[in-house]
């Protein structure tokens, strides 16, 4: 037992020391204070904290929420109140960015991006409610300062939330392709030196140029994705914060409001900017690496099966026509020496010609369907159907002729769901939905089976996917165990025909 809880103390002594810690380094910098902040970072802190290590923690942020507040600036009441609301905040904030990214790294894909930044203003108002609530209750403000407080709070954290945990969960994962500094170090001299360079003017100015270090942020996020971003935004944000605290810069103005408000939208617009460019890079990348490994997939499964037919047209049609051939020529010998036998052995080439021409016909389909190819996707799907045991209902199959590659590749999604379902979840129902679009073919099955499908190397669904990518299109299944299973395909379509 003692084993155990000596690694979870000191996860929690450690929580506490960086929140603590970071609550300090804003109070000694000038840029926190008992009542707001234009960046609070022990958010940040809390969230990464309990993201990357586990929610199990969160008695760390209590301890050091309440080991940070001032006791003799404010009422003791409105001080538990807003330790209250701060803990909430990071409790909340990471328990909906866990699920709403539970599929992977937030800052990936501009959806995780949008479900990181909603999950960071939920847990953020959350608090500035609470905490602004409870200093009006307690007195510590005014009704008419509520607004301000209010706005100033969650602003303020919701800029804290957004330096920390995009930083922490940028610079925990492994870089992308390999060292991160490898060959680079002269362009990462040069990009740090126009950071700070551009910083630096907009700090010895009141005209609007802290903008003009956007193209460097934009630098950092397209040439060393996330954790360049996350690094460049914190650089321009410290020294942005810096000028505003000591009445520098552009955002130095006679209203202290306007200012700590100008200088929180400024580091809200820079983050955003750089992290959204940072996941849409991340998402180009991953979205060629995912066609170059499909592609690869592809040759591969195609030579295999060019060895496959190779095989059978070996095994089975050339070594009957080869042994028809044979048998034709003993019988013209035979023919030549009792004519009036002719006619059976020329009957019995015929049937080896016909038995022939059998296997290559089953051959041919089982490369394309001929019902597909004849009749197209909803008679084809019906044929499918008439052949099952496990109900299946079928809503919204175009009636319409669609380019072949198109219906072959759903048709082969349909098959390949509907067989699965059978085969191995051993489903009660299948339900397939299809919807055509301008230039777009979804593809919807799901099943009440047994759940749990995964994508395998070499096997029937990482096949689909590769298919469906192909043709510039998306694939997707969700498979829980207990659950059924759920595949989405969205094809590219163009209608051949009309209804």
């Amino acid at each position: 037992m003692g084993d155990l809880r000596a690694p979870y103390l000191i996860g929690v002594a450690g929580l506490v020391g960086l929140y603590y810690g970071s609550a300090h380094l804003g109070f000694w910098l000038g840029f926190s204070g008992p009542v707001a902040a234009i960046v609070w970072l022990p958010v940040g802190v809390g969230i990464s904290f309990l993201y990357l290590g586990g929610m199990q923690y969160w008695p760390g942020i209590v301890i050091g929420d309440l080991l940070v507040n001032n006791y003799t600036t404010l009422p003791l009441g409105s001080a538990l109140g807003q330790s209250a609301g701060n803990l909430l905040e990071v409790v909340l904030a990471t328990m909906l960015l866990r699920r709403l990214s539970a599929s992977g790294s937030p800052l990936a894909t501009l959806t995780g991006l949008v479900a990181m930044v909603g999950s960071l203003a939920a847990g953020t108002l959350a608090s500035a409610i609470i905490g602004s609530t409870s200093l009006w209750i307690g007195g510590a403000v005014t009704a008419s300062m509520w607004p301000h407080v209010f706005r100033t709070w969650m602003l303020g954290d919701f800029c804290g939330a957004l330096l920390v945990v995009p930083l922490a969960l940028a610079w925990a994962q492994p870089p992308r392709g390999g060292p991160w500094l490898r060959g680079r170090v002269l362009e990462i001299l040069l990009l740090l030196g126009a950071i700070m360079i551009l910083s630096e003017i907009a700090l010895h100015t009141r005209d609007p140029l802290a903008y003009l270090v956007f193209p460097a942020l934009m630098w950092a996020a397209i040439s060393f994705d996330q954790r360049g971003a996350t690094l460049a935004v914190l650089i321009t944000a410290g020294f942005t914060i810096w000028g505003t605290t000591h009445s520098f810069g552009t955002f130095s103005v006679r209203s202290i409001n306007s200012s700590v408000l100008n200088t929180q939208l400024y580091i809200v617009v820079a983050s955003l900017s750089a992290l959204a460019v940072a996941a849409l890079v991340s998402e180009r990348a991953t979205l060629v690496e995912g066609v170059r490994e499909s592609r690869a997939r592809l040759v591969e499964t195609a030579d295999t099966e060019r060895h496959r037919l190779e095989r059978n047209l070996h095994d089975g049609a050339q070594q009957r026509l080869v042994a028809l051939a044979a048998h034709l020529s003993l019988s013209a010998e035979e023919a030549a020496e009792r004519p009036s036998e002719a006619p059976l052995l020329f009957e019995a080439a015929e049937e080896e010609l016909l038995v022939a021409i059998e296997e290559l016909r089953e051959l041919a389909h089982g490369i394309h369907p001929p019902v597909l190819r004849d009749y197209g996707l909803e008679r084809a799907l019906t044929t499918v159907v008439a052949r099952t045991t496990v109900p299946i209902a079928l809503t919204g199959i175009p009636k319409t002729r669609l380019d072949a590659t198109v219906e072959a590749t759903a048709y082969y999604v349909m098959l390949e769901a509907i067989t699965n379902a059978q085969k191995y979840a051993h489903a009660s129902s299948i339900h397939v939905v299809t919807a055509l679009t301008p230039g777009m073919l979804t593809v919807d099955v799901s099943d009440d089976g047994l759940g749990g499908a995964v994508e395998q190397m070499g096997l029937g669904l990482q096949g689909l996917r590769d298919r469906v990518e192909a043709t510039g299109g998306h694939f997707r299944i969700e498979s829980r165990p207990g659950h059924g299973t759920h595949i989405c395909a969205t094809i590219p379509a163009t209608v051949l025909e009309p209804a």
